[in-house]
């Protein structure tokens, strides 16, 4: 069993992120925070013993604030190896419940997670090596998640001869957006033929609320590779009205690795894992090759991941504007876009 927080705040050519984590059951509380800027993403790992400061969200130097529950964050990122501080603050504008997410493999709990997940609108500071950006006029997004999840804790292989134990889910898609006067929040997944599998979402503008039915979508990506460029994502309402959008990545995607999921960590291990009292560690690296898999070197090829997350410029109806925080996650086969066979993401577990 897991609990914890992630957060991103975003801006053309910049991508902040962080997150923290407690495993109960481990008694570790660890955590991740870095940023894309100028073609490189850096990242800073954290590890503590959870007990006896339980009640106590700081991991190295991030640490979270409750300021107001459900409503207000405070995420401060101290001094650290990588030159990157920041100090925000993080306003929900709204927040989403998704349906719990229960999945078995050969009569196993898989994954057994529970989340929302909000857009907000950050205020504060951020530095790198030293020189200070004020965020003003930024994006971000939340979410909040628990339960059991397969990529955290040690590694439990599961054996079975079931072919239905296989995962069908080829394409993850997970898009909190603000645009014009309306918020939002899609998520779902496809099989390898695009079957939906599920989907949920919803639109708020203003005191209006929009429950959605389905989407529809186009993804255009980086000549010969599989890193997203751009796309279009069409939102049809349950009165069957349609709301059309489309994006522009505006910053170099974030490799999730490197917050030590799916064995990111040096030790080849996930979070969750106990490392010792006080643990840091931290990597840089060059992610403007859309083929490179940077992290996660200390992996066979097939088990690093590939950049996942994207902010991008979102233009919507009535020629609105705004921004998107995209997650768009591609396991294997997904003729749709037209990717055939073994990728590395195909050994992975999606999140739920």
């Amino acid at each position: 069993f897991n609990d914890g927080y992630w957060f991103a705040f975003y801006t053309e050519g910049h991508y902040a992120f962080m997150g923290m984590r407690m495993h109960p059951n481990n008694n570790v509380l660890d955590g991740y925070a870095g940023m894309v800027v100028g073609g490189e993403q850096r990242a800073v790992r954290f590890s503590r013993a959870l007990r006896p400061r339980a009640n106590e969200l700081q991991v190295g130097p991030l640490r979270i604030e409750i300021v107001e529950p459900l409503k207000v964050q405070r995420v401060t990122l101290g001094p650290n190896e990588q030159g990157l501080e920041w100090d925000v603050h993080l306003t929900a504008e709204t927040l989403w419940t998704e349906d719990r997410a229960l999945q078995h493999r050969h009569g196993v709990v898989l994954n057994d997670v529970l989340r929302y997940t909000g857009v907000c609108r950050p205020a504060g500071w951020m530095s790198v090596d030293g020189a200070r950006t004020e965020v003003d006029d930024w994006h971000a997004a939340r979410d909040h998640s628990w339960g059991i999840r397969s990529s955290m804790g040690p590694r439990t292989p599961l054996g079975g001869v079931l072919d239905e134990a296989r995962d069908p889910r080829a394409i993850r898609i997970w898009i909190p957006f603000r645009c014009g006067t309306q918020v939002g929040f899609v998520h779902g997944h496809e099989d390898v033929d695009g079957n939906v599998l599920d989907f949920a979402g919803e639109i708020r503008d203003g005191d209006r609320t929009i429950t959605l039915a389905s989407m529809r979508h186009a993804f255009e990506y980086v000549p010969g590779s599989r890193r997203l460029k751009a796309g279009t994502y069409t939102l049809v309402a349950t009165d069957g009205t349609e709301y059309d959008y489309t994006f522009e990545v505006v910053c170099e995607g974030v490799h999730p690795q490197a917050f030590g999921y799916n064995q990111g960590w040096s030790d080849g291990a996930s979070p969750g894992v106990w490392r010792g009292p006080e643990v840091v560690e931290s990597s840089r690296h060059d992610v403007t090759d859309p083929n490179a898999k940077p992290f996660g070197a200390h992996l066979p090829r097939r088990r690093r991941l590939g950049a996942t997350e994207f902010a991008a410029r979102l233009h919507g109806p009535g020629g609105a504007t705004g921004m998107a925080m995209v997650e768009h996650m591609v396991y294997g086969t997904y003729r749709p876009s037209g990717f055939e066979g073994t990728d590395h993401d195909a050994d992975t577990t999606p999140d739920a």
